[in-house]
């Protein structure tokens, strides 16, 4: 439904019933619904049981990205090496943060470059690649305009996403490893309001979801204090 509710804020943009401007508004809203929602599916289904629409988590955020079956393979090496050489996403956790929000923004295309050097180009990358790319450039050549913006808004999105995701909740000034989210309470129910509850729950008890992984993020609060 979240999946459906971005791409009908597209096209409503894309037929002119709207400003692209309000894109601006309507896509950090729900795509870090979607967001969780994404990651929770990761831990608990193989690509092999989700559908075809699903495996290409088909969001436009680059021409060339990854699709569930990588993401999830990814994510998976996150949790079990978080935060050490074999962490893939290592790159969005060391460093000072301009470093990491530079390579948070740019994360879906080093994602794709990471993967391919380590993997190679499997057919099903390499067909679901280019299903996703077609699409891309097909909408960048409908409506120009609408997906700009909608793109701008969602790269922008995915960024501070992934740098909260990463550098904000594993780097603790240098010390690398899994800390609780560094904002003041005020901030995080006022996330809550404008995000959801769940989304920041991944985020404030983050700790706990690298403990036990499958468990959602709304009955995480229920789990023992982490040690």
């Amino acid at each position: 439904m979240l999946v459906g509710l971005l791409y009908l804020s597209l096209t409503v943009a894309a037929t002119g019933l709207i400003s692209p401007w309000w894109l601006f508004l309507a896509v950090p809203l729900i795509y870090l619904r979607l967001a969780l929602a994404l990651h929770e599916l990761l831990h608990v289904c193989p690509a092999e049981e989700v559908s075809w629409f699903h495996r290409l988590t088909m969001v436009f955020e680059s021409p060339l990205c990854l699709g569930y079956r990588e993401h999830r393979a990814i994510h998976f090496a996150h949790h079990r090496f978080a935060s050490t050489d074999k962490d893939p996403e290592l790159y969005q956790i060391v460093g000072g943060p301009w470093r990491a929000l530079a390579n948070a923004m740019i994360s879906p295309e080093r994602g794709f470059a990471g993967w391919v050097r380590r993997h190679g180009l499997s057919r099903s990358l390499a067909i679901e690649g280019a299903v996703r790319c077609a699409a891309f450039i097909t909408l960048a050549t409908l409506a120009p305009i609408a997906f700009l913006a909608y793109w701008i808004a969602l790269r922008l999105s995915v960024g501070l996403a992934s740098y909260v995701f990463h550098y904000a909740l594993h780097n603790s000034d240098g010390v690398l490893g899994t800390f609780p989210l560094p904002v003041s309470s005020p901030l995080v129910r006022a996330a809550g309001i404008l995000f959801g509850r769940e989304p920041v729950l991944i985020l404030t008890e983050h700790e706990r979801h690298h403990l036990w992984p499958r468990v959602r993020a709304r009955d995480l609060l229920h789990l023992p204090e982490p040690r």
